[in-house]
């Protein structure tokens, strides 16, 4: 049985004002229920647990200026929702992009002069990455690990497999076009 003698308003209108164990108090209160709620969306549960984890990243980050006009409980289902289908947007996108290549990479003839300039270049900018980003790029990217594997070896959160991933990749590739490849 939780504990409803502190509000979820009193809550959200501590948490306004840098109240961290209010904050952990609603996250206790709301998680599972919200992870339930967001799996049902999504069908994934480390997916749900992503989208809630960043809608309390998101609270936590906007505590200052948040309003909430209606019941808290309503604003963070809402909020949820909001998040899950942004989601699906993005996996989406991701997806159908990959999908509408109209020809697989291998069609094209490679240039072995180009493939091992490519090459040098790609291994280069590698080594210049950060230790983590390079680590997590490494186990991702060449020994084919699952990111859920890598956060698990790791001892981190999915989240910021995905984006150490998502940043190593943005700096490889600003790298190669420094280098012009």
């Amino acid at each position: 049985m939780q504990n409803t003698s502190v509000t979820d308003e009193i809550l959200i209108a501590a948490i306004g004002k840098d109240d961290y164990t209010s904050y952990n108090k609603l996250f206790v209160r709301y998680y599972s229920r919200l992870c339930y709620y967001v799996y049902r969306i999504l069908m994934d549960k480390e997916d749900a647990e992503d989208v809630v984890q960043e809608l309390f990243l998101t609270l936590w980050n906007n505590r200052k200026k948040i309003e909430i006009g209606e019941n808290v409980s309503g604003y963070l289902y809402r909020m949820a929702k909001n998040l899950a289908l942004n989601h699906i947007r993005t996996e989406t996108n991701y997806r159908s992009v990959l999908e509408s290549r109209e020809e697989p990479l291998s069609y094209y003839e490679e240039n072995p002069l180009e493939s091992e300039e490519f090459r040098l270049a790609l291994n280069d900018c590698i080594n210049r990455l950060p230790g983590r980003c390079k680590e997590v790029l490494l186990l991702h990217r060449v020994k084919g690990l699952k990111q859920k594997e890598i956060a698990d070896q790791l001892s981190i959160s999915v989240k910021t497999i995905k984006n150490q991933i998502w940043s190593s990749l943005q700096r490889l590739k600003r790298c190669l076009e420094l280098k012009g490849v």
